[in-house]
């Protein structure tokens, strides 16, 4: 299941939803009330809930796909996917970031960590206050001359663990979604001098999430993805995640760690094709009017306008 949280037209309040095909997005709470049958109240309720709520929201999906052809209440409870908002599907707890995940990224940044380093995950933790959604803009700061694009392919956790074995981790993953890991690279680089990231990689938009996550059913083997990433139509990143140096079930039992709750996140690194590796006279950094298209086979692709910043000051 594709699932979602999402705005209808002219609304306000963010619904709970499932996509019904290509084109369609079931509100799940409507659907249950029209069937009686209980439904979470959101995404992140029904990932701390587990298989039984999972169960439920497939089986009202199931009888909106049978019936609502037949029953105008149930074909109420549908929208066009041109209809409405994808907003961030959830705001995790966490974000733990990777690092220099695939090879050929490393090489193009001019990494100079050696082998030992790479014996295990190593990154940085993404704030959630740097969440967007679909379609929602990416706001370049006026003090970065370098905002570059990262595609990622995002774990949710699904139950909290710790120390988990390598051999377990899939047990605890929820589903899969899209983040772009949007970075200040002039800044990340001042950091990385004296030992940390911060600012570099967190900022107001700097983490566009979605559009939806995919339960990991319907993603059997999240290493034989293909990854594109377009600019304003061309392609910037195609590669493949079986590329990545340390694998998620790795991922996840070196950051697990730190303690995951349901929703957290681990963002698996991203591939060669970044901004910072290119060396042409034509300058890859985003800049307002650009539009930045983040693709991940079996999920869909997370597309984002990139805007001038705005001073918010209350």
């Amino acid at each position: 299941m594709k699932l979602a949280t999402f705005l209808v037209q002219g609304g306000r309040r963010g619904r709970f939803g499932a996509l019904l095909g290509d084109q369609s997005v079931v509100d799940l709470q409507a659907a249950g009330r029209v069937l009686q049958q209980r439904t979470p109240r959101d995404l992140m309720a029904c990932i701390r809930s587990g298989a039984s709520a999972l169960a439920a929201v497939a089986q009202v999906l199931q009888a909106v796909e049978a019936n609502h052809t037949h029953t105008k209440e149930l074909a109420d409870t549908m929208y066009a996917r041109e209809h409405v908002r994808f907003l961030p599907p959830i705001i995790p707890g966490k974000i733990m970031a990777v690092g220099l995940n695939y090879a050929d990224h490393a090489a193009e940044v001019g990494s100079e960590v050696g082998s030992e380093e790479r014996s295990r995950p190593a990154g940085f933790i993404k704030l959630t206050s740097s969440i967007i959604g679909h379609e929602a803009p990416i706001r370049k700061p006026t003090w970065t001359r370098t905002l570059d694009y990262e595609n990622e392919l995002a774990v949710v956790i699904g139950r909290q663990c710790t120390n988990i074995p390598a051999d377990n981790a899939y047990q605890y993953i929820f589903g899969y979604t899209i983040m772009n890991d949007v970075s200040a690279r002039e800044v990340q680089r001042q950091e990385r001098q004296i030992g940390n990231i911060m600012i570099g990689k967190n900022f107001p938009t700097a983490a566009p999430l979605g559009p939806w996550i995919v339960t990991r059913d319907e993603i059997p083997d999240p290493h034989n993805l293909q990854l594109i990433t377009r600019v304003n139509g061309e392609i910037r990143q195609h590669a493949n995640t079986k590329q990545q140096i340390h694998d998620i079930k790795h991922q996840m039992a070196w950051y697990s760690h730190a303690g995951f709750e349901p929703g957290d996140i681990v963002s698996t690194g991203t591939p060669s094709g970044v901004a910072a590796g290119h060396p042409g006279p034509e300058s890859w950094y985003l800049k307002p009017g650009d539009e930045v298209s983040c693709e991940i086979e079996g999920i869909g692709y997370l597309l984002n306008p990139v805007r001038r910043s705005r001073t918010v000051n209350k």
